[in-house]
């Protein structure tokens, strides 16, 4: 076998790799033993992908499926059945929202004590149950309820998950992971559409309107996802045995499991501590830090224009003269195309180490996507403007995405990664709170504010990425060269304290 090189940290945390004593992996990275090579490691880790991106992505595309579902129901007769107007549905989609925010941080901690394959299984059951049951409203009360609930059973899943596979990855494989976890949400962001629009054509069978068999059938996805869920997700890092095992195979054998344990820890000793406790000062000291404050507030502004928009761009699409099967199959087409776009640019982000570039891509697309989207004028063709409603989909939440990845590698404990990932799925789901209510009923067909206020978004998020780039920039500049006089410096000290032949 060849001999194993140490491996370069990403050049966006250079600026924040500090060397890890041996104390700091409680003694363990001592007794590991690199006897394997490159080859050996890159198989491992591939075993790993496919084994667990599928089945936490199947968990995510449930859970997006509830959450968004209701962009196809408002194509629906769901108003008119309730006797309720949009306004009054965002309301719902804002309680869904605070309700994820309220239980992100305790979801997070209850994972940390019972470990992220039951806790998660559980909730992934608990809002299934919700999710079908919604089907049978009858009032507008029983709206809100059902949405709250969904938000309260759903917080600290992301969060939780996301932790979940950084105890399986180095730091420098994590973007394109993070960002293949979350084709679970963009795949159900276009699939869902697809799935409603087939859905609506049985509007009426059963007794049963077309929003109904909606939530009806896609929450029993999400109780199927729940037992995939719990029945194959491996319950920890090197162990192999999922619960349909009953403990007598495991996806990987002996060696392989010590080789994805060994890998990690040489990467990141802290993690050899497996099950962490988070205490309120792990709570307030991320929640202090300005860096992991910048993320937030990056999430947050750009998400708020994505939320009013992806909510709406069914309705829009039908307001161009499309029915509501077709306005919901056009829906799916940015997104399914964007699910490409995301995965080069992880891909790159994690080749060069360089996150924010990607980011800043993001965010600029969309604000001059939103712009002409915006300009577009009601005398053009309907094809033309469903194709600048495509441009301006285009990057989904690609912003978001690329950030929370972009996030986890400036992390340093798993203390700090668990709560600073709840904390940046807590902006994403403000961000839903405020753009909910964005695109307004008296506003419709053009929504012209609505528009203007989503550029303005989009903006603001442009200006702060391009703050945070060029900070990460001078703090990499300083980093290297404070390295370089260290360098010279010891090079010096040798030289002089090396005897001369002639001594």
């Amino acid at each position: 076998m060849s001999s194993p090189t140490l491996q370069k940290p990403p050049a966006d945390v250079l600026s924040q790799t500090e060397p890890v004593s041996d104390g700091d992996a409680t003694g363990l990275d001592s007794d590991i033993v690199v006897d394997w090579d490159h080859r050996e490691e890159a198989s491992v880790r591939r075993k790993v992908d496919f084994i667990l991106l599928p089945i936490l992505g199947l968990a995510f595309f449930s859970l997006q499926v509830d959450r968004g579902n209701i962009s196809a129901a408002l194509t629906s007769t769901i108003t008119t059945d309730l006797g309720i107007t949009t306004n009054q549905i965002n309301v719902g989609t804002q309680l869904l929202s605070a309700g994820i925010v309220l239980t992100e941080i305790p979801s997070n901690i209850i994972l940390q004590r019972v470990g992220p394959q039951r806790w998660l299984s559980a909730q992934l059951f608990a809002w299934g149950l919700v999710a079908t049951f919604q089907a049978f409203i009858k009032s507008y009360p029983a709206y809100l309820v059902t949405r709250l609930l969904l938000g309260l059973l759903e917080g600290g899943f992301i969060p939780g998950a996301l932790y979940y596979i950084s105890t399986w990855y180095r730091k420098s494989e994590t973007s394109l992971r993070i960002s293949l976890f979350f084709f679970g949400q963009i795949f159900a962001g276009a699939t869902t559409s697809l799935i409603s629009a087939g859905l609506l054509k049985i509007a009426g069978k059963g007794g049963l309107a077309g929003w109904q068999w909606i939530f009806l059938v896609e929450g029993l996805i999400t109780i199927f996802a729940g037992i995939v869920f719990v029945l194959f997700l491996p319950p920890r890092v090197g162990d192999g045995r999922p619960l349909v095992s009953f403990g007598r195979w495991s996806y990987f054998n002996e060696r392989e499991s010590r080789i994805i344990k060994d890998r990690v820890i040489i990467d990141d000793p802290i993690k050899a501590r497996g099950h962490i406790r988070i205490t309120g000062k792990d709570i307030l000291r991320t929640a202090r830090n300005p860096r992991i404050i910048q993320h937030l507030f990056i999430t947050l502004v750009s998400m708020s224009a994505v939320q009013g928009l992806t909510q709406y761009t069914p309705s829009m699409i039908k307001s161009l003269g499309f029915s509501a099967v077709r306005a919901n199959a056009l829906a799916s087409v940015p997104i399914y195309c964007f699910m490409v776009l995301l995965i080069l640019l992880s891909y790159l982000c994690d080749k060069f180490g360089h996150r924010g570039p990607a980011v800043l891509f993001g965010a600029t697309w969309n604000l001059i996507t939103y712009v002409c989207f915006r300009q577009t004028s009601r005398r053009s063709s309907r094809w033309h403007r469903y194709g600048v409603i495509v441009a301006a989909d285009l990057f989904y939440a690609g912003v978001h995405v690329l950030n929370v990845g972009w996030l986890s590698v400036y992390c340093k404990t798993p203390q700090e990664r668990s709560v600073a990932m709840a904390l940046i799925v807590m902006a994403a789901n403000c961000s839903g709170i405020s753009g909910s209510q964005i695109f307004r009923t008296s506003d419709a067909p053009l929504y012209r504010h609505a528009l203007t206020a989503i550029c303005a978004l989009a903006g603001a998020a442009w200006l702060q990425i391009v703050a945070l780039c060029l900070q990460t920039w001078y703090s990499q500049v300083k980093k290297k060269k404070q390295y370089t006089e260290k360098t010279n410096e010891a090079d010096v000290k040798i030289a002089t304290s090396t005897p001369s032949p002639e001594s």
